[in-house]
């Protein structure tokens, strides 16, 4: 039986050539991947949105397990919650967490786009 996962090549430290630069880098630390993705975001050119290149490119030099964690697929359940059954993410605007509000627009973005971006790949209006 084959016991290897996705990415396991990919554990610290290791060498890999950048999907920015085009040059082999060295990956000793999960900084030197959040220097490669502060890289991304700044080549970005909006072709697609950054979760969308993240999505794409980070498997090319990474293990994404370094960079996505529970907490964050915690935040995507909750927003899906709120979502489906109407929860009020606050008592009222005022008093609802700044940054709960600028992760929910986010990942409501990100999802739009993937739509979008799915509707398009199978031949359907962009509408």
């Amino acid at each position: 039986m084959f016991d290897s996962q996705p990415h396991d090549q990919l554990k610290l430290p290791y060498s890999i050539l950048s999907p920015v630069t085009h040059t082999e880098r060295e990956f000793d630390s999960v900084d030197d991947i959040f220097e490669e993705i502060k890289l991304i975001a700044e080549q970005a050119d909006g072709k697609r949105t950054l979760g969308q290149e993240l999505f794409y490119l980070v498997p090319l030099f990474a293990n994404p397990q370094y960079v996505i964690h529970d907490d964050h697929f915690a935040l995507i359940n909750e927003y899906h919650f709120i979502q489906d059954y109407n929860i009020p993410l606050g008592e009222s605007l005022d008093k609802t967490d700044a940054h709960k509000l600028e992760y929910f627009t986010i990942i409501k973005n990100e999802l739009g786009a993937a739509l979008r971006h799915k509707q398009e790949k199978d031949g359907r209006s962009k509408s």
